[in-house]
């Protein structure tokens, strides 16, 4: 259970992180005159990437418990 929680505390950082640093050079590979736009797309892109590590990472689970 501590593990759980570690990864999400993780995850809450890195997610942080990756916004700020997108806000300092205002969400770059997402072009547009309204900042609201590229903040949308570049929140978009976060929980894209999000979502795509915590699938790897319950399919990894998962193939372990198989074997």
């Amino acid at each position: 259970m501590k593990s759980i929680a570690c990864f999400i505390i993780g995850m809450m950082i890195g997610v942080f992180i990756a916004f700020y640093i997108g806000a300092m050079f205002n969400f770059m590979p997402f072009l547009s005159d309204d900042l609201v736009i590229s903040a949308i797309g570049f929140c978009t892109l976060i929980v894209s990437v999000v979502v795509a590590i915590c699938t790897c990472i319950i399919i990894k689970k998962i193939e372990n418990k198989k074997e």
